[in-house]
């Protein structure tokens, strides 16, 4: 009985350490009174685990809160301490790398960022990406504090157990034993999921879906994916496959999609979808100022001619985000979410598609389901998978504050 009392004691104090932690994530500054006060735990031992948090560098004082020294009680503010470790979070993206290493502040202390050819192989790329990767841990590494992990988000059905990539159909990759490759590299966890389920996360932990209760996050860029995030546990999943939204079939007769279905919903509702629309238009003789980058159309190109009032590049922003809110409108009736976030590189057209968007959802969805929605486009657009990876770290730690370098496997439980 006594071991059992020991074992029960100090499961509680690290339950009280983590409530500690992530309540100074989400409202500091905030002194060990308010602290007290917000987690209901008494004075005394939020001081004590202040002080061994302190000790352990995750803490730090930030001075006298001045507002209440005014009325004679002074206190000092805590914050999390930005310097306590970092994270190196990575996306392989189908035409670019990006690798950062974040504080535990969530501030970029260090990045890498290529544009990639398509026509590199996988195992060119990914050997480069180890580079890069490499590049950015040595960085870290310097500043001489731990490094908590190494999140990398893939592009398609990775097996959240193993870490292996089992198809990425817009890279054309197969069987790819990811996570073990990049175990064998580097002395840290390392942590490898699918992008968008990885993006999703980061909206829950500190983007635009904070304290929502059901999450869904549909990330639309070169592909279609997502995730659903329930009281800020990520729905992985039997085998973390969870959120191939993008792979639900919204016209059995419509066009091929590059994972061999026909009428997937990315083949409709994608930044190559909103491409092929704009060329289609202008090849059946319609003007318009994109005619001369035809192919050389980027996002920021197609919403410079919207703001202009061109009609080709608004027709087919309508028409691509009318594709959205049709699948969008299923997911609302099948999940009953409380938020919903678009993000995605589609999302930087939000001016132009939300309003077709909503409508379509508003003409499918039950609207006692979806008058209880919010909708809003996301916090991260370019860095949303990296972000999300430093968050995926980051609630690990502060899950496992004492003991997380004695779980090599704690990422992934």
């Amino acid at each position: 009985m006594r071991r059992r009392s020991s074992i029960d004691h100090t499961t509680m104090r690290e339950m009280n350490v983590t409530l500690i932690l992530d309540t100074l994530r989400q409202r500091a500054p905030i002194s060990r009174a308010a602290l007290a006060a917000r987690t209901g735990l008494n004075k005394a031992s939020v001081s004590n685990m202040v002080k061994d948090l302190i000790a352990s560098a995750y803490v730090r004082e930030l001075g006298v809160d001045e507002s209440l020294a005014e009325i004679g009680r002074p206190a000092i503010n805590l914050q999390l301490n930005p310097d306590a470790g970092y994270i190196i979070s990575a996306e392989i993206g189908v035409d670019f790398i990006s690798v950062i290493a974040s504080n535990f502040a969530f501030e970029i202390i260090a990045r890498r960022y290529e544009n990639r050819r398509n026509e590199a192989t996988q195992e060119e790329t990914f050997e480069y990406f180890c580079e890069l990767l490499a590049d950015v841990y040595l960085q870290a590494r310097r500043r001489d504090r731990p490094i908590f992990g190494v999140a990398v988000g893939l592009p398609g059905l990775v097996d959240m157990r193993t870490g292996r990539l089992l198809v990425a159909p817009n890279l054309d990759w197969r069987d790819l034993p990811a996570r073990e490759r990049l175990q064998a590299r580097f002395d840290v966890p390392v942590v490898v999921v699918n992008e968008a389920n990885m993006a999703a996360l980061g909206e829950s932990y500190f983007g635009a879906g904070r304290k929502s209760r059901l999450l869904l996050y549909v990330s639309s860029g070169v592909g279609l994916g997502g995730g659903i995030v329930i009281d800020g546990q990520l729905l992985t999943g039997v085998s973390g496959l969870a959120g191939e939204f993008g792979h639900m079939t919204v016209d059995p007769g419509g066009l091929l999609c590059r994972c061999g279905n026909h009428g997937c919903w990315e083949t409709q509702a994608t930044q190559t979808a909103l491409f092929r629309r704009v060329r289609a238009a202008i090849a059946g003789g319609s003007r318009s100022a994109l005619s001369q980058y035809q192919d050389q159309l980027t996002m920021s190109l197609i919403v410079d001619a919207a703001k202009n009032g061109d009609t080709v590049a608004r027709v087919a922003l309508e028409e691509t985000a009318r594709w959205l809110g049709i699948g969008l409108a299923n997911l609302v009736n099948t999940l009953n979410p409380e938020h919903v976030i678009l993000g995605g590189t589609l999302s930087v057209a939000h001016e132009w598609m939300t309003p077709a968007i909503l409508d379509e959802i508003e003409r499918r969805a039950f609207r006692q389901v979806w008058e209880q929605v919010k909708f809003s486009t996301a916090t991260y657009t370019a860095d949303a998978a990296v972000m999300g990876g430093v968050a995926m770290v980051h609630r690990h730690v502060i899950s496992h504050p004492m003991s997380w370098q004695l779980q090599p496997e704690y990422l992934i439980s």
